[in-house]
């Protein structure tokens, strides 16, 4: 496998199963590559409603794995990212100072922070991709595809078969049996680019989260400084 095909975010795949559904995924689906190789950045804006409340939430990303997000509300202030080496977050902007993550919450923070998702460069080291089945999801008809990572995520995303669009994500920590699931709902397109203006989550099959965004704006100058822990 040579290094050019591993670094390929969308190649073209077989005429497999497998590789018949990859290839309308990243080219309806996804926008196809010339698309996808125009984004950079993405900043979005919304509410993220929670059990304790609605806040507003800001978020930040940056090819190929910067994140940093902040909810803000009457109780709650929180700023979270990722530079591509640490994990941290900020309890209450201006009172408590920036510290990484716990590594349990670090690991899974990182695991999130992968701008698009996880079949995206099908042929990178340390994953495997793999069709399971055609199943009903939420009104749908949709393909299962299973990637399983070296960090011992697996991930199955149920992609709608007319649309080619995920409308579903669950995510299994293998190491420790923790499941949880999104739900993405009302695309739109940025740049080809499909984004959910409504993601709704889930923690062994409770809700946790509403996110709707109000806001999209794709590269906006986000620049690699602005994702470092704070001093």
């Amino acid at each position: 496998m040579n290094v050019i095909l591993r670094q390929t975010a969308m190649p073209e795949m077989g005429a497999d199963r497998l590789g018949s559904i990859l290839n309308r995924y990243y080219k309806e689906g996804l926008g196809g590559a010339e698309n996808w190789d125009k984004v950079v950045s993405l900043r979005v804006a919304g509410r993220l409603t929670l059990a304790g409340g609605a806040f507003n939430f800001n978020a930040y990303q940056k090819k190929p794995y910067y994140i940093k997000m902040t909810i803000h509300g009457d109780h709650r202030d929180i700023s979270m990212g990722y530079d591509g080496s640490v994990a941290w977050q900020v309890l209450k902007r201006g009172v408590n100072p920036a510290e990484p993550m716990s590594p349990t919450q670090s690991r899974r923070f990182i695991h999130g922070a992968h701008f698009g998702n996880y079949l995206l460069y099908p042929y990178a080291r340390g994953k495997r991709i793999e069709y399971l089945d055609t199943v009903p999801v939420d009104g749908t008809i949709c393909h299962q595809i299973r990637v399983t990572l070296d960090t011992d995520y697996q991930v199955d995303y149920f992609v709608d078969i007319r649309t080619y669009l995920e409308i579903k994500v669950v995510n299994t920590d293998l190491r420790t049996g923790e499941v949880n699931a999104v739900v993405y709902e009302d695309y739109i397109r940025e740049f080809g680019m499909p984004i959910a203006q409504k993601v709704l989550s889930y923690e062994e099959g409770e809700w946790v989260s509403t996110l709707e965004l109000d806001e999209v704006k794709v590269n906006s100058g986000i620049m690699p400084w602005m994702f470092k822990m704070p001093q």
